[in-house]
């Protein structure tokens, strides 16, 4: 088995197609380190990070709070999750703030990682991802790594800046499970642009509509 992380994010719709946030659930399953060593997932609910890593009777974990910032996309809590596990792909050290220049390579590779997963194919994914990761001086608090400005579109993705992978769907797995990843990205982006939008629910539920027709079931 190649020295790569792996982590499972399972989404769960209770009710109509279009789920608010906080009717999604999400597990992650771990990562390997850079020597394919097991590290261990653990769901915080006191944690008032979003993600970090800790190390618990000589072990690393990784560590999580979905409760941390409800208003992030899904996208944007994988993508930080995905960041504590690039450290340790990437060797960088376990626990503490790394520094911009390693912060940056976690930050691709992450990048990297969701890419492999198909959870950044529509046009504008990488976009409002990058959106969706500004952060007050106050929400900074709970967001792993120094403070930073997130550059995902510079990253390199074709040079191998990770080499973990998301298991969510593959273009392998049963239709169903792909049309459901893919309407749960497009809920998503809706529930963040009714957000932003107050009122103009319209205009979101258009883009709502426009972005399921592309899921193939």
């Amino acid at each position: 088995m190649p020295a790569c992380w792996r982590l499972l994010c399972l989404l769960v719709v209770l009710g109509c197609a279009r789920p608010a946030l906080a009717d999604t659930l999400y597990t992650y399953d771990g990562c390997t380190d850079a020597r394919g060593g097991a590290i261990a997932s653990v769901a915080d609910p006191g944690l008032p990070l979003v993600a970090a890593s800790a190390i618990v009777d000589g072990k690393v974990h990784v560590r999580y709070n979905p409760a941390v910032l409800p208003r992030l996309l899904p996208e944007s809590r994988l993508f930080l999750y995905a960041h504590e596990c690039a450290r340790h792909t990437l060797g960088l050290p376990d626990t503490g703030t790394l520094t911009p220049e390693q912060a940056r390579r976690a930050d691709c590779a992450a990048v990297a990682t969701l890419r492999r997963s198909h959870l950044l194919d529509a046009p504008d994914a990488l976009a409002a991802l990058q959106v969706d990761l500004v952060f007050s001086p106050q929400e900074w608090g709970a967001i792993p790594g120094p403070q930073r400005t997130f550059d995902l579109a510079s990253c390199d993705v074709a040079k191998g800046t990770g080499s973990g992978q998301l298991g969510l769907p593959s273009p392998d797995a049963p239709r169903s499970d792909r049309w459901n990843a893919c309407v749960q990205s497009c809920a998503a982006r809706s529930f963040s642009c009714e957000q932003q939008s107050g009122r103009n629910a319209a205009r979101c539920t258009s883009a709502y509509d426009q972005c399921s027709a592309h899921c193939t079931p």
